[in-house]
């Protein structure tokens, strides 16, 4: 019985690793990072994507109740579209400046640069279907 048991512990701490790296994560990024990962508006003021995949930008704020209610949208959408775009998040808390600079005036706002230097956003809460139906017009990013 004890067998047993040591060789389940084991096979879950196998397997969590791996279900882990299956599972995308959408990080929270600063200005600086904004600029290096998505677009450094600084050298030049027309978008110019730095990723390969298009991007959304979730500027959200942690008190703001239809920010909470979108995020598992968000979040599962990336996971429906791993691999085809990226999705990070501001707070816009602690990045007013970015805030500012994107002109953002209202939260939840969702922000889209297709690989064609596009921008687009979104302004408000939305379903799964209204944002997923966003993220494949404006990225332009096939189902």
């Amino acid at each position: 019985m004890r067998k047993l048991i040591f060789t389940t512990i084991a096979l879950c701490f196998l397997i969590a690793p791996a279900v882990a790296a299956q599972t995308p994560v959408i990080k929270q990024i600063s200005e600086s990072e904004f600029r290096k990962l998505v677009w450094d508006y600084t050298k030049s003021p027309a978008v110019k994507l730095q990723s390969r995949l298009p991007v959304i930008i979730d500027f959200f704020a942690t008190w703001c109740r239809p920010c909470k209610e979108l995020s598992p949208s968000i979040d599962r959408l990336q996971k429906e579209y791993a691999g085809k775009l990226i999705i990070y998040r501001v707070d816009v808390d602690k990045d007013r400046a970015l805030a500012e600079k994107m002109n953002i005036q209202a939260m939840p706002t969702l922000l889209f640069i297709n690989t064609k230097n596009q921008k687009s956003e979104t302004v408000g809460l939305i379903s799964y279907d209204e944002l997923k139906k966003a993220a494949i017009q404006k990225l332009q990013i096939k189902k």
